[in-house]
């Protein structure tokens, strides 16, 4: 038996989450406000593991942090929602990377990062594959170091050791979209992204016209999260939207992270992908609900009932 059903691997960080700001102070003699106001263990694979563990499954990261109180902090974070940090490279000569994450009062959002740090270190030893039913990369367009012939090596193991690997690309970090996935597409199983990411990594003018492009290009199943309007799923040249679940959002970020967990979790049950799209859907929704996605979120049977409910 696997000791996880999946392991995320990408970027780790500590979010700080503002909620409710007017506007940021330019100067330090005029106060700036908040509403809400939260300190996560987080990153694009941290979140995906938080949530993942959150519905009942077992999860791990792997990814890379500083010897410093930033990492305690995510470390203890981390283990608070039972992920594993077995896999998690503690760097004495580098600092966890911080992101602060503003949601202001009109409903747009803003993010400013430290540095990013690379993880090619972890790309030397594969042993984590082994020991997981399914591989997550989140963060894949912030970690360059990723691109080329290491992501390459990464999918070729999987494939021999027959792992599934999911991949959502987040904003690109250098500018770069389509070039980043060369020799990529026909390795993943599953592509979770964004309309603006799907837009411009397919080169494509509508979300239905870049779903059809990716799956060309050879991606298993593709995945377009797109807030209230829901979700765009397609595999095997068929095509379909799922309307989202309404609710009264208290803060947004993370949703997509908790959408990717609930699509991997659907799919390692070989659920119909109807019911995988409308599961991901209500809990990235119940996600929104709480400051810290993963906190709103619940076991899996329950996301199931209000799955039946929403949906009927």
């Amino acid at each position: 038996m696997k000791s996880y059903d999946l392991v995320a691997l990408g970027e780790i960080a500590v979010d700080v989450i503002l909620v409710g700001v007017g506007k940021i102070p330019r100067t330090w003699s005029v106060l700036g406000r908040t509403k809400a106001a939260g300190i996560f263990a987080a990153g694009s694979a941290g979140y995906v593991a938080e949530c993942y563990a959150r519905l009942g499954g077992r999860a791990a990261v792997a990814g890379r942090i500083g010897r410093d109180a930033v990492g305690r902090l995510v470390v203890d974070g981390f283990h608070e929602f039972n992920v594993s940090t077995r896999y998690l490279v503690v760097d004495k000569d580098c600092e966890t990377e911080v992101s602060t994450v503003i949601m202001y009062n009109d409903g747009n959002k803003s993010s400013v990062l430290s540095e990013i740090l690379p993880i090619a270190p972890l790309l030397t030893d594969f042993s984590f594959i082994r020991k997981t039913r399914a591989l997550h990369i989140g963060g894949y367009l912030l970690l360059p170091d990723m691109w080329g012939r290491n992501i390459k090596r990464l999918l070729k193991m999987t494939d021999r050791e027959n792992i599934p690997v999911s991949l959502d690309p987040q904003m690109s970090a250098t500018g770069q979209w389509s070039s980043a996935f060369r020799g990529v597409f026909d390795g993943l199983e599953l592509l979770l992204l964004d309309e603006v990411e799907a837009l411009s990594i397919s080169r494509r003018k509508t979300t239905a016209d870049a779903v059809e492009k990716l799956l060309k290009n050879g991606v298993g199943v593709v995945a377009v999260k797109a807030g209230r309007k829901g979700c765009i799923v397609g595999e095997n040249g068929r095509i379909f939207h799922v309307k989202a679940l309404r609710t009264t959002p208290v803060s947004t970020i993370g949703a997509g992270d908790a959408f990717d967990a609930a699509f991997i979790y659907g799919r390692l049950r070989k659920w119909p992908l109807d019911k995988v799209a409308k599961f991901a859907n209500v809990v990235a929704g119940i996600s929104t609900t709480h400051l810290g996605c993963m906190t709103a979120i619940p076991r899996a049977d329950e996301a199931e009932r209000l799955l039946r409910t929403h949906y009927r």
